[in-house]
Order: structure tokens, then sequence, then C-alpha cells
């Protein structure tokens, strides 16, 4: 039940996460078409990039939650195909923000977005920065790590560099500075580089993601160690990773002793699920595969000699 929890709660925030973004998106590049503003349309397309990121991962895990023995390549996954196919929307409008900017500051900008885009954005820093912070507690609540260390926040930065470049040219229309028109144009060619970096990010996780383990050998080593030492493993077979966003899935396979009862199997499974989802925060859910020992095979093993001995007799 606890982990049903874990797994729902990641579920909960990322859900939440995603109409946030969505809506940021809709209500900025609404308001930047009606301003005319670069930045703030350019910021609209990295607010969709984070939600096609979300998007993908909360695919990944609602699947992973109801189906967790689903088998297949990974073209026949939907958040995969979803990937795919948002990954080429968001390159196609990154680069295409990125020569309507160019354009717009090599023949010089004549007017100022309205002061509605500075609103927007800076309620849009507030509004992404509440997303991340709800996320957070909910995931702390029941023990998930919700952000890795190698993440970043580009998307605070790509919104106060639209929030420079929108105020930059506001001001130069109150004191009569035409030449700071040009400040939005140009955070919407900044802009635009970070949406293309989302774009590849994407497609890069689409690769990583096509393989039968994404883990390092070293992470794979450490976990299948961890697996080891639980009592009532005898050998495991294999050890697989699914990434979903700041989460992790694990698919494991163990040996048990074959003279033990299905409901002892089970149980051996349940304290693997246990230890693994308490020892490392960003696993979600773990998927054990129960067979029996096969002594014909030379599989490492927790077990002292003489239990092995018994055993095999």
């Amino acid at each position: 039940m606890a982990m049903d929890h874990r797994s729902v709660s990641a579920e909960r925030g990322t859900l939440v996460s995603l109409w946030g973004l969505l809506g940021m998106f809709i209500v900025k590049g609404s308001v930047g078409w009606l301003t005319g503003s670069k930045a703030l349309l350019a910021d609209a397309c990295h607010s969709a990039a984070d939600c096609a990121h979300t998007l993908t991962s909360y695919l990944g895990m609602r699947k992973a939650r109801l189906n967790p023995n689903a088998a297949g390549s990974p073209r026949q996954q939907p958040e995969v195909a979803a990937a795919i196919v948002l990954s080429a929307i968001l390159f196609v409008a990154g680069i295409e923000m990125g020569v309507s900017s160019i354009r717009t500051v090599a023949s010089g900008a004549d007017k100022a977005p309205g002061v509605g885009a500075v609103v927007v954005i800076a309620v849009g820093i507030g509004v992404r920065e509440g997303l991340v912070r709800y996320r957070r507690n909910s995931d702390s609540r029941f023990g998930i790590r919700g952000d890795r260390a190698g993440d970043n926040r580009s998307d605070i930065f790509a919104s106060l560099t639209a929030l420079v470049g929108t105020s930059g040219a506001v001001v130069g229309d109150m004191y009569d500075m035409p030449f700071l028109f040009v400040l939005d144009p140009a955070a919407g060619l900044v802009i635009s580089v970070f949406v293309i970096r989302m774009g590849y990010r994407m497609t890069s996780g689409v690769v990583r993601s096509s393989k039968p383990n994404g883990m390092d050998d070293s992470d794979t080593q450490t976990l299948i160690e961890a697996v080891q030492i639980i009592d009532g493993v005898v050998a495991v077979d294999e050890v697989k990773a699914r990434e979903h966003g700041h989460y992790v899935i694990l698919d494991v396979s163990i040996r048990v002793n074959p003279r033990i009862s299905v409901f002892e199997g089970q149980d051996v499974a349940h304290r693997v699920r246990r230890i693994l989802t308490k020892r490392f925060l960003h696993v979600i859910d773990v998927n054990v595969k129960v067979q029996p020992y096969d002594a014909g095979y030379p599989y490492k093993s927790n077990h002292q000699q003489e239990e092995l001995s018994s055993l095999l007799q």
C-alpha cells in the first residue's frame, strides 16, 4: 500500500504540474500574440516544452502503475511516441522563434510590447515556482526525491530573460528611447535556444529509454548488490530501470528457494520492493519477478554455503 501511495503521489504531483504548465502556455501565448512580444512568445514555447516533458513523464508513470508487467519495444509505448512527436515540434518551434527574432533584430524593432506582457511574465514566474514547491512538498511527504542533482532550472532562466527583455523595451517606450525596443526580440532569440535545447533533451531521453537498461554499470551493480543481501533472495537475474522524469521504476528478476510456497515467494518479493524504495528515494516502484532457483546455473547468492548445500540436495 505504501508503494501505491508513492506512485499515486508522484502521478498527482506530475498531473498538477502538467495542467499548470498548460495554462501558463495558453496565457503566455495569447498575451504574447496580442502584445507582439517576441520574448513572451518564446517563453510560452518554453512552457510548452516543460509541459511536453511533464506529459511524457506522467504517461510513463501511469502506464507502469496500471500495467507494470507490460512488455514491448519503445516504439510501442505511447509515452515514447509522444516524446518523439513533441520533441520534433519543439525543434521546429524553437528554430522558428529564433529566425523570427533574428529578423526583427536585424530590421530593427519599431515598437515595444505592452505592460501586460511584463505582468504576465512576472506572474508566470510566481506560478512556476509555486508548482515546483508543491511537487517537492508532495514528494517529500512520501519520501520521494523530487529533483536529481543533475537537474537544472532552465525555466526560471528563460522567464527571467523574457522579463528583462520586455521590461527594457517597455522602459524604452516610456522614456522615448526606441533603441531599447530591440531587447524584446533579443530576449526571444536567447529563449529560443533554451527551447531547442529542451527538444534535444527530450530526443536524447527517447534514445536512452530505447536501451534495455538506461542505468550506468555502477548503478546497476549497486542495485544488484542491494537485492542480493535481502533475506530470501538466492540469486538476481537482472535489474532494469525505466526513467520517468525525476523518478525510476525498477524491473527486478530474482531466484528463490524452489521448496518455499508461493505465499513465501510473494513475501520475498514484497521485501525486495520495500527495501529498494526506502533505500533509493528516486525509486517509486519495483516490479519483482520471482522464479525458483536453478542449481544448474552459477548464480551468486547471499546464503551461507551450508544453506546452499541443503537446498540443492
